[in-house]
C-alpha cells in the first residue's frame, strides 16, 4: 500500500476534533412545547389554554385549596368543563419506541404515572401529549376513556392507548367537555 495513502488517514484521525453537541436548555424547550401545545388546542376548541404557573413545581401542590389544585394540575390550565387534565412533554428521543412493547419504559413510565396523580388530585382523566423532536404530537389516553372512533393507527401500552394528537382533535367537542347538567 502506499506510504502517502496511510500518512492521509493518520492525518484526518489526528485532526479530528471533538465536536460536542450543544446543551439543551430542558426548562426552556419544556416551555416551548407547553407553549406550542396551548396554542394548537386553542386553535382547536376556540377557548383559552394556557401554562400553568410553575408548571412542574409539584412540591407546592399540597397547599392549594381543592379549586385551585383542580386549575393548576397538570402542565395547562385548560378551559372549564374540559374533561381532562393535560401533562405535555416535549422530546426524549432517547426513548426507544419498539423496545417498549418488549420491557416498558421506566421514563414513559413516569410520565404516565405523573398524569395519573395529576387526574386523581383534580377529578378529570389524564391526558398525556408527548412530542418527539421534528414528529408529530401523539397523545396518550386510558383505553377506557378513549372515544368510539375507531383510528386506523393506535397503539396500546399497558392500559394507555397512544393516537396520533391531530387524528384525535378531529373528534367532535362533546368527547372532550362535561355535559352541563
Amino acid at each position: 500500500m502506499d506510504d502517502s495513502f496511510e500518512l492521509q488517514i493518520d492525518d484526518i484521525i489526528a485532526n479530528k476534533v471533538d465536536v460536542k453537541k450543544k446543551k439543551v436548555d430542558g426548562k426552556k424547550k419544556g416551555n416551548r412545547v407547553e407553549l406550542e401545545l396551548t396554542k394548537i388546542l386553542t386553535a382547536r376548541f376556540n377557548k383559552p389554554f394556557s401554562r400553568t404557573v410553575s408548571s412542574g413545581a409539584r412540591w407546592f401542590q399540597a397547599e392549594l385549596s381543592q379549586n385551585a389544585r383542580e386549575i393548576f394540575s397538570g402542565d395547562l390550565v385548560v378551559p372549564e368543563g374540559f374533561k381532562f387534565v393535560i401533562e405535555c412533554k416535549g422530546g426524549y428521543d432517547d426513548i426507544d419506541m419498539s423496545s417498549v412493547f418488549v420491557k416498558g419504559n421506566s421514563e414513559l413510565d413516569k410520565f404516565l404515572n405523573q398524569v395519573t396523580d395529576d387526574s386523581v388530585r383534580c377529578g378529570r382523566k389524564p391526558m398525556l401529549c408527548w412530542k418527539k423532536n421534528r414528529k408529530p404530537w401523539l397523545v396518550f389516553l386510558l383505553t377506557e376513556d378513549m372515544p368510539d372512533k375507531i383510528f386506523e393507527y393506535i397503539l396500546n401500552y399497558r392500559q394507555w392507548s397512544v393516537v396520533s394528537l391531530d387524528k384525535l382533535l378531529e373528534i367532535e367537542n362533546s368527547f372532550f367537555e362535561n355535559q352541563k347538567s
